[in-house]
């Protein structure tokens, strides 16, 4: 008799060192930790169609930025600038009660192209940059002590500046402060707002060491800026603006150093 009950006694802690070894799930218990690191965001945004004015306007024609003078861009200059854009930013994360997380993201991306008339050596450039503030709300379902899935949403603010310069030399101070006679060879005008940002997502976190980890992130950012919302060189509000979507797909990828 006691010679069975040694061995059931062996049996069981032998199971219970196997099983001690495995990837089990968490308990339903409180847990914390937090994290921070790098965060690119990879946003499917069309650029060309965030402009509020027709970017291929051209001499002759009442379209354009600058009236009857426009951006003179091909088609194929806007073209260039994708549907790709790459925001670099960090992103913090800290877990408050039970399952839920709360986080930071702030991040910054440009796209940008030039023109130079080799006859004229007239250069042309425009730049658009968003940039970006959140927060994050989450609820966290792990599934092994190093693997989670999440569901969540970050909401904020964004920023969207459109810039566009001409020159032809080497721009002077008083070439900056010409009002009236847009037709200048140097000059540039900007293009600023700002806007409510929303994007739901889901997030897969792998912690591959005790210290660092890969989180992922799917979802879809919601944005609209309004008309007549658009400042131009940040003074005044812009008259007969139309409204400028940032509805797209985003896919965020986070390397991070915590717990």
């Amino acid at each position: 008799m006691p010679k069975r009950f040694l061995v059931i006694g062996l049996v069981s802690i032998f199971v219970s060192g196997l099983y001690s070894q495995r990837d089990i799930p968490f308990s339903t218990e409180e847990y914390f930790g937090g994290g921070i690191g790098y965060t690119p965001t990879f946003l499917q945004l069309n650029i060309a169609e965030v402009f509020p004015f027709d970017p291929l306007g051209s001499s002759g024609t009442d379209t354009g930025l600058l009236g009857s003078q426009g951006l003179n861009f091909d088609p194929e200059d806007i073209t260039s600038l994708g549907n790709i854009l790459v925001i670099h930013g960090a992103e913090g994360f800290g877990n408050i009660s039970g399952n839920w997380r709360i986080g930071a993201y702030v991040g910054l991306g440009s796209k940008s192209i030039t023109n130079v008339d080799t006859t004229s050596n007239l250069q042309t450039d425009l730049k658009v940059t968003l940039m970006t503030g959140n927060a994050s709300l989450e609820y966290v379902i792990p599934l092994f002590s190093n693997l989670e899935i999440a569901a969540g949403s970050l909401f904020g603010l964004s920023r969207a500046i459109i810039q566009f310069a001409k020159k032809i030399d080497i721009p002077s101070w008083d070439d900056q402060f010409i009002f009236n006679n847009i037709n200048q060879n140097n000059y540039s005008v900007s293009l600023s707002g700002t806007f409510f940002t929303f994007q739901p997502y889901v997030a897969v976190k792998l912690q591959f060491l005790d210290r660092a980890g890969l989180r992922m992130s799917a979802g879809y950012n919601v944005g609209t800026l309004p008309a007549n919302q658009w400042t131009l060189n940040d003074f005044g509000e812009i008259q007969a603006s139309s409204v400028s979507n940032f509805n797209a797909p985003a896919v965020r990828v986070m390397l991070y150093l915590g717990i």
